[in-house]
């Protein structure tokens, strides 16, 4: 399928890999069709793009590559609601925000994006109990990640 974006451009992402948000994600609720984007220059960073607005495109990223022992409680609604069976199906995504200053970037893992692999279906938690941040800062793990992998984040560069 041809997805036209605003941040890319036209795009080709598989139909049945497409996220369907029940109600939508928080600020967003009309909004529940979203495909994730890979692009190996912005890795680790991933884009979760709206298939229905093409305006709509959030950076995201793998929350475990933010804090390796990140971890929580999916209550059962929510793991009915997102047709869970085991941990292998599970994808946790943390929403970014980019300032003007790329070294203060930061991640919102007091409201991950939980994904059902096998299913496709999504939601946002929000987290009870204040235990983690809604501005983690995550530049310096980013780096690290990079440096380790040889990855190339874009714009994300360290003078030698």
């Amino acid at each position: 399928m041809q997805l036209e974006t605003v941040r890319f451009g036209q795009v080709d992402i598989d139909e049945s890999k497409i996220l369907v948000f029940g109600d939508g994600l928080p600020g967003l609720e009309e909004y529940s069709k979203f495909a994730i984007i890979k692009l190996d220059e912005s890795y680790p960073i991933v884009w979760l793009q709206s298939v229905e607005e093409m305006e709509i495109c959030l950076p995201v990223i793998d929350s475990f590559v933010v804090l390796p022992d990140y971890s929580f409680d999916i209550g059962d609604e929510d793991v009915g609601e997102l047709e869970l069976t085991n941990p292998e199906e599970l994808h946790v995504l943390s929403v970014l925000v980019v300032p003007e200053s790329i070294e203060g970037m930061t991640a919102n893992l007091a409201a991950p994006i939980v994904i059902n692999k096998a299913t496709n279906k999504a939601k946002q938690i929000i987290l009870s109990g204040g235990e983690y941040n809604v501005r983690y800062p995550v530049f310096a793990n980013i780096l690290k990640l990079i440096k380790e992998e040889g990855a190339d984040a874009g714009t994300v560069k360290e003078d030698k």
